[in-house]
């Protein structure tokens, strides 16, 4: 099995330089990383100078958003199974090892893992509504993104059925794609921890945008157009956009917009 390792970075080049060594420390050793610079306004390829023999690096010349970065490393991959890390996050060494034994003991063409989180210096504990699940997940994921992307191997088979991320969403692309695939694959979960998932102020696109239920909503609504969902993910769908709906209105109010 050989992995494409896609790395999307925009004006980060810190938290850059560890993400890559976490590729490059890795027990398993067939895999190629492709960095996938969005439009930087920052000297990019300068850091990447030490890693440039062993990483393929493709400059977008405007920034168009994590999405299209990522589809722009889907669609130069060499390889059939890709893995994903976010610029700002961390592999432990035997990641792509154990996602490798699981995914070929149990036949899956997606996979994901358990995390630690790491917030301003420490770690810190998950709550209990951030549990993650395997399987036929698709109502188990309906109300916010319990998949983190650095921690996903999938196969391209995948991406030509489903599509690949959506370019109109500036956040929540991940729970979009998610729910997708969740409705045709059964989603192998790797209860161990293989990556370390860090959350910073001031740069994540997540902690930073209002409204996401809003952009969740979205996705909810343009996957109900659709005649994809059996009568059992069409009522969970259903009733989750009716929540969400509530949430986006109860928030629009205390704006006052």
């Amino acid at each position: 099995m050989f992995f494409s390792v896609v790395i999307p970075v925009y004006n980060r080049t810190d938290l850059l330089k560890n993400a890559i060594e976490s590729v490059l420390l890795q027990t398993y050793d067939n895999y190629e990383v492709i960095v996938v610079d969005d439009g930087s306004l920052i000297d990019i390829f300068k850091v990447l100078r030490p890693y440039l023999s062993r990483i393929n690096y493709i400059k977008i010349p405007e920034n168009k958003g994590v999405s299209f970065a990522r589809n722009v490393g889907i669609e130069n991959s060499n390889y059939d199974f890709i893995a994903f890390l976010d610029s700002d996050d961390i592999w432990l060494p035997n990641k792509l090892k154990l996602q490798k034994d699981f995914m070929e003991k149990n036949r899956f063409l997606i996979c994901h893992t358990d995390e630690f989180w790491f917030k301003n210096g420490r770690f810190v504990n998950q709550g209990r509504k951030h549990g993650k699940y395997g399987g036929k997940i698709f109502a188990k994921i309906l109300d916010f993104c319990r998949i983190s992307p650095s921690s996903v191997v999938i196969h391209k088979d995948i991406f030509r059925h489903v599509g690949l991320f959506d370019v109109g969403l500036p956040v929540c692309e991940d729970y979009d794609m998610w729910l997708r695939i969740a409705l045709h694959y059964s989603i192998g979960y790797l209860p161990i921890k293989t990556i370390i998932k860090v959350a910073h102020n001031g740069h994540q696109l997540s902690l930073n945008t209002p409204y996401l239920e809003y952009y969740r909503l979205l996705s909810l609504c343009k996957l109900l157009k659709f005649n994809f969902l059996n009568e059992t993910m069409k009522k969970s769908a259903i009733i989750e956009l009716e929540r969400k709906f509530s949430i986006v209105l109860e928030g629009l109010k205390k704006k006052n917009i």
